[in-house]
């Protein structure tokens, strides 16, 4: 299989099938040659390991393509098994990530709505209780905000740094329910 998911030029199937690019979230030296980097894939934000090809080399925040040849295939990888450094850098790679393609996440600000009679969907997000979910619905209005800058702005939060806290928490426990990452970003990845 090849790194974008494609086997003699079929699309294969599998959950890196539509990842394009990796950003490194550490490089680690492998024996008895070479170069492994723990990475978190684009655009479906999994966290997966990935061989460097011979003669390359990367550092951490280093976003490199699948189809460049820079890399072989992509292996799932356990939070739990991340290095140190790559655990340290998870949220703000997260975040970059995000920002490099913020329209689904915009798309959370602009429809979330009640989960349940007691839940709404922006409760999902650290820190967020009723009250704060019912006064963020109001200052959305009808129309929602143009980018996550006006998010940030008019709710006085980082819209970005929220949902990455909560992809992150959803990372570490894949049995978190519901998943935005699930419902946001792979759905359309």
């Amino acid at each position: 299989m090849q790194p974008n998911g494609n086997v003699d030029g079929d699309t294969a199937d599998g959950p890196f099938a539509s990842e394009t690019h990796v950003r490194v979230l550490d490089v680690l030296e492998r024996r008895p040659t070479g170069w492994e980097i723990h990475a978190i894939s684009e655009p479906g934000l999994h966290i997966v390991r990935v061989r460097l090809n011979d003669g390359f080399t990367s550092e951490l925040g280093d976003h490199l393509s699948l189809d460049s040849g820079k890399t072989g295939p992509l292996s799932q990888l356990r939070f739990q098994d991340l290095s140190g450094e790559a655990n340290s850098a998870l949220q703000e790679v997260v975040a970059k990530s995000i920002k490099v393609n913020p329209d689904p996440h915009l798309g959370f600000y602009n429809r979330a709505n009640n989960i349940s009679l007691k839940v709404h969907a922006f409760q999902l997000l650290p820190g967020v209780g009723s009250s704060t979910a019912k006064s963020w619905v109001e200052i959305r209005g009808y129309n929602g905000w143009v980018d996550l800058d006006e998010v940030s702005e008019k709710l006085g939060i980082d819209a970005v740094d929220l949902l990455a806290e909560r992809y992150v928490k959803e990372l570490q426990d894949p049995t978190e329910i519901p998943s935005l990452l699930e419902l946001l970003v792979r759905v359309s990845a």
